[in-house]
């Protein structure tokens, strides 16, 4: 699944960026054959706004915000898919702990002790902020009859040690756009 989404994610950003002539912030079209009842409602906000509106919220540090994303039955988490509840998502981010050292300040990133020169791991705030290079896209597809958006941020900073590649994954809900999944 980890590297189903990876590859769609590479992809997606190469493909954006021919479209696009490597603009800033690349938006492809919705696939063809998406679902026309999931495409159809007027109040969602399309995955290029949620893009531009969530990586905001994570530039700025904005935990609170970042809150309002995650539905009641939690989100999960890394390569594992770990399920956090709400509630063990609301302590890391108050506590500025866990997820909340991985999205918004790099300096409580717990990482194991490397006696080489290896750089350090960097805040996904601090990528987005401090990066030589950031480029991001978004796209929207239906799984299993669930709308879902996929936001994507290629990185490149020699600083900083961690991914290339920033995913989150949402799921449209009655009450709009809600975290599915931070991979």
């Amino acid at each position: 699944m980890r590297t189903t989404v990876r590859l769609i994610c590479c992809l997606l950003l190469g493909a954006s960026a021919v479209a696009c002539g490597q603009s800033g912030s690349a938006k492809p079209a919705p696939p063809a054959g998406a679902n026309s009842a999931a495409s159809a409602s007027p109040a969602a906000p399309s995955p290029a706004t949620l893009e531009r509106e969530f990586f905001a919220i994570v530039r700025n540090g904005d935990a609170l915000k970042f809150l309002s994303y995650v539905p009641e039955d939690g989100v999960n988490l890394g390569r594992a898919a770990e399920h956090n509840t709400r509630a063990e998502i609301q302590s890391q981010l108050a506590s500025r702990k866990g997820l909340y050292c991985t999205l918004f300040d790099s300096s409580c990133i717990q990482s194991t002790i490397k006696l080489d020169a290896s750089a350090p791991p960097c805040s996904y705030r601090e990528l987005l902020t401090q990066s030589e290079k950031v480029r991001t896209a978004s796209t929207e597809t239906t799984r299993n009859g669930v709308r879902q958006a996929i936001l994507v941020a290629e990185v490149h900073n020699q600083k900083c040690a961690g991914p290339g590649l920033i995913d989150f994954i949402f799921n449209y809900r009655k009450d709009g756009w809600k975290l599915f999944s931070i991979p």
